[in-house]
Protein backbone atom coordinates (compact mmCIF):
# COMPACT_ATOMS: atom_id res chain seq x y z
CA UNK A 1 0.00 0.00 0.00
CA UNK A 2 0.92 3.57 -1.17
CA UNK A 3 0.38 7.08 -0.06
CA UNK A 4 -2.15 7.07 -2.41
CA UNK A 5 -3.83 4.65 -1.26
CA UNK A 6 -3.42 5.49 2.12
CA UNK A 7 -4.99 9.02 0.93
CA UNK A 8 -7.72 7.27 -0.65
CA UNK A 9 -9.10 5.44 2.41
CA UNK A 10 -9.31 8.76 4.55
CA UNK A 11 -11.27 10.18 1.81
CA UNK A 12 -13.42 7.47 1.85
CA UNK A 13 -13.83 7.58 5.57
CA UNK A 14 -14.83 11.20 5.67
CA UNK A 15 -17.37 10.23 2.58
CA UNK A 16 -18.83 7.66 4.79
CA UNK A 17 -19.16 10.43 7.32
CA UNK A 18 -20.56 12.91 5.41
CA UNK A 19 -23.06 10.75 4.04
CA UNK A 20 -23.93 10.05 8.25
CA UNK A 21 -22.49 6.40 7.61
CA UNK A 22 -20.83 7.45 11.19
CA UNK A 23 -20.11 3.05 11.79
CA UNK A 24 -18.38 2.75 8.55
CA UNK A 25 -16.44 6.08 9.21
CA UNK A 26 -15.10 5.49 12.37
CA UNK A 27 -13.87 1.88 11.02
CA UNK A 28 -11.96 3.94 8.41
CA UNK A 29 -10.65 5.97 10.21
CA UNK A 30 -8.79 3.34 12.66
CA UNK A 31 -7.47 1.81 9.43
CA UNK A 32 -6.37 4.57 8.32
CA UNK A 33 -4.76 5.56 11.77
CA UNK A 34 -3.09 2.47 11.77
CA UNK A 35 -1.43 3.09 7.91
CA UNK A 36 -0.73 6.66 8.18
CA UNK A 37 2.67 8.32 8.69
CA UNK A 38 1.42 12.09 8.68
CA UNK A 39 0.96 13.11 12.56
CA UNK A 40 -1.19 15.85 11.08
CA UNK A 41 -3.33 13.87 9.44
CA UNK A 42 -3.58 10.98 12.08
CA UNK A 43 -4.40 13.91 14.51
CA UNK A 44 -7.48 14.90 12.14
CA UNK A 45 -8.68 11.02 11.82
CA UNK A 46 -8.60 10.73 15.15
CA UNK A 47 -10.74 13.95 15.60
CA UNK A 48 -13.34 12.90 13.09
CA UNK A 49 -13.56 9.16 14.79
CA UNK A 50 -14.07 11.01 17.88
CA UNK A 51 -17.13 12.73 16.60
CA UNK A 52 -18.03 9.41 14.68
CA UNK A 53 -18.71 7.84 18.07
CA UNK A 54 -20.45 10.48 19.66
CA UNK A 55 -22.61 10.83 16.56
CA UNK A 56 -23.56 6.79 17.24
CA UNK A 57 -23.52 7.61 20.83
CA UNK A 58 -20.86 5.20 21.71
CA UNK A 59 -19.80 6.61 24.77
CA UNK A 60 -17.50 4.50 26.16
CA UNK A 61 -15.39 4.57 22.75
CA UNK A 62 -15.47 8.43 22.41
CA UNK A 63 -13.84 8.58 26.17
CA UNK A 64 -11.24 6.92 25.13
CA UNK A 65 -10.67 8.60 21.89
CA UNK A 66 -10.98 11.34 23.79
CA UNK A 67 -8.33 10.40 25.82
CA UNK A 68 -5.83 9.75 23.54
CA UNK A 69 -6.49 13.11 21.85
CA UNK A 70 -5.95 14.66 25.59
CA UNK A 71 -2.78 12.90 25.55
CA UNK A 72 -1.81 13.93 21.99
CA UNK A 73 -2.38 17.36 22.59
CA UNK A 74 -0.87 17.53 26.45
CA UNK A 75 2.51 15.89 24.73
CA UNK A 76 2.49 18.48 21.91
CA UNK A 77 2.01 21.25 24.34
CA UNK A 78 5.12 20.19 26.37
CA UNK A 79 6.84 19.52 23.65
CA UNK A 80 6.39 22.99 22.10
CA UNK A 81 7.44 24.34 25.34
CA UNK A 82 10.27 22.35 26.15
CA UNK A 83 11.55 23.54 22.65
CA UNK A 84 11.38 27.25 22.89
CA UNK A 85 13.97 29.72 23.46
CA UNK A 86 11.32 32.24 25.25
CA UNK A 87 8.81 30.87 26.88
CA UNK A 88 6.51 33.84 27.14
CA UNK A 89 6.91 34.41 23.52
CA UNK A 90 5.53 31.41 23.02
CA UNK A 91 2.50 31.60 24.57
Amino acid sequence: IGPAQIEALYQYAKFQFECGNYSGAADYLYQYRALCTNSERSLNALWGKLAAEVLMQNWDIALEELNRLKEIIDSKVVHHFMYCVAPLSCL
